[in-house]
């Protein structure tokens, strides 16, 4: 993990409204589990961060990820 993923993803957090101390543990905390889930699934770690922020955008705002709306058949 390198500050400029950091700074990346921090940046994100902001734009959703978070301070940019907050945003800064945030984006640590979600690149981390990230790294973990990469481990754990044999994956890429920019994979498992995009899932990860995707989640987190749409919890921000207030919607559920298309695939867990329970829509599909």
């Amino acid at each position: 993990m390198n500050t400029d993923e950091i700074d990346q993803v921090a940046q994100i957090f902001q734009n959703l409204g978070a301070e940019k101390d907050k945003a800064v543990t945030m984006a640590s905390q979600l690149i981390k589990r990230a790294e973990q889930l990469a481990n754990e699934n044999e994956s890429s770690k920019v994979d498992e961060l995009q899932t990860l922020l995707e989640t987190a955008i749409c919890g921000a705002q207030g919607i559920l990820k298309p695939d867990k709306n329970g829509d599909s058949k």
